[in-house]
């Protein structure tokens, strides 16, 4: 009887992995994405209006952070990746459908909920599922396949999203983005249950109880500072993301070249992601930490390059080195996420991570209001050189950080 349970478990997880590799890969095959820019630039907005939708698209993502996460814990993380699908389609519809800032901005915050339901449902879900058969160990290794799924996604997607968008427009792309939202909910909700994980509260509220978890997360010195750095690198990657288009455009490379841009740098976090386990086992946190930050500087030197290059040849090399570098991230996200999986309990996992997410959210928000403001006052060149000093940031967040991490020889 045991061994027959045991084998239905096993069979549960391997089944749940397949399907979460299949819809995170339909909810990241974002076409749109390499140009992105360009689409809403059509729709009546201005460069520096993008910056600040990605800012509001985070604000709105930072307000369902908590309670997306709590409900994970309470009732079925199944069924908040299931919404998570439904708003991705509900915001590309209306932004599909949508000119001038404010359609656009309903959209992007349809999207930002829709990210808030992913960001800590998706892992507290994928621990807990390997849980079940005691394989959480390997957390850190099929994790970071189901992100190589989607980054895998995001590659293909990226290649094909430029020349599409030469071909038949934005329309087009915003469409069948709509299309493969749809699939990533049909294979999310074939995923089994965790009704083991379901927290119980008793006399407390719902409300109390999540930001009673949000509290001691943030009280807490090792929780707190494993969530600071990778928040702090990551809002200095979405700004060089988002940035790189406005650079090649003042470069003058083709539309057509955008997407294989984009698609070199998903197709490094792929074989990042594949490999992240074995790369922090042999070099340990503190290292590559500084190595990741070495390479957001230098990114940021070779957008300064790509403007004022003599020849294209040159800005076709240094676009390609800016596309590839700030994928560094998914190491940092992988080990950090890890650190701190290890470190909390399962009924409060999607709360602990929504906070990590939230954090993480007003970081990426900050960043890219500052990036509207400084792209709209100064230019392209004075943005990059206050992001170059602004470095110095992410070596104080890793000083703090690094008492709690190893490294290794």
């Amino acid at each position: 009887m045991a061994t027959l349970k045991n084998n239905q478990s096993v069979k549960s997880v391997k089944r749940g992995l397949h399907l979460l590799r299949a819809g995170w890969f339909f909810n990241n095959f974002m076409l749109v994405l390499p140009v992105i820019v360009l689409v809403y630039t059509q729709r009546g907005i201005s460069v520096g209006d993008f910056f600040l939708i990605q800012g509001i698209f985070r604000l709105v993502a930072f307000l369902f952070e908590i309670p997306s996460g709590y409900l994970s814990d309470r009732f079925s993380r199944r069924r908040v990746m299931i919404m998570g699908g439904a708003f991705s389609m509900a915001g590309f519809s209306v932004i599909a459908m949508a000119y001038g800032f404010w359609a656009i901005v309903l959209g992007e915050a349809l999207l930002g909920v829709a990210s808030a339901l992913f960001t800590g449902t998706l892992e507290a879900y994928t621990y807990d599922l390997l849980k079940r058969n005691k394989t959480q160990k390997q957390f850190l290794k099929e994790f970071g396949n189901i992100m190589t799924f989607g980054s895998a996604a995001s590659f293909v997607a990226a290649i094909f999203g430029g020349i599409l968008f030469a071909r038949f427009g934005g329309d087009c792309l915003l469409w069948v983005q709509i299309l493969f939202a749809l699939m990533s909910v049909f294979a999310f909700c074939f995923l089994p249950e965790l009704l083991e994980v379901k927290r119980v509260v008793k006399n407390k509220t719902a409300i109390a109880d999540a930001l009673g978890i949000t509290w001691h997360t943030l009280q807490n010195p090792r929780l707190r500072n494993l969530i600071l750095f990778p928040a702090m690198f990551g809002a200095f990657t979405i700004v060089l993301l988002w940035i790189s288009q406005p650079i090649m455009e003042t470069a003058m490379v083709p539309v057509q070249l955008f997407g294989l841009y984009l698609g070199m740098k998903q197709f490094s976090e792929i074989v990042l992601s594949k490999y992240a386990y074995k790369i922090c086992e042999r070099y340990g946190e503190i290292k590559i930490s500084i190595i990741t930050i070495g390479a957001v500087v230098l990114s940021i030197f070779m957008g300064l390059v790509a403007i004022y290059a003599p020849s294209m040849t040159l800005v076709y090399v240094v676009c390609s080195v800016l596309a590839m570098l700030p994928a560094v991230r998914v190491l940092n996200n992988l080990q950090y996420n890890t650190l701190i999986h290890h470190s909390i309990k399962s009924q409060e996992r999607g709360t602990v991570l929504s906070t990590r997410a939230m954090v993480s959210t007003v970081c990426g928000a900050m960043t890219l209001m500052l990036a509207k403001v400084l792209l709209d006052g100064f230019g392209i060149t004075a943005t990059l050189v206050v992001f170059l000093c602004m470095t110095v940031l992410l070596v104080w967040a890793l000083k703090k950080v690094s008492e709690f991490l190893v490294t290794r020889k």
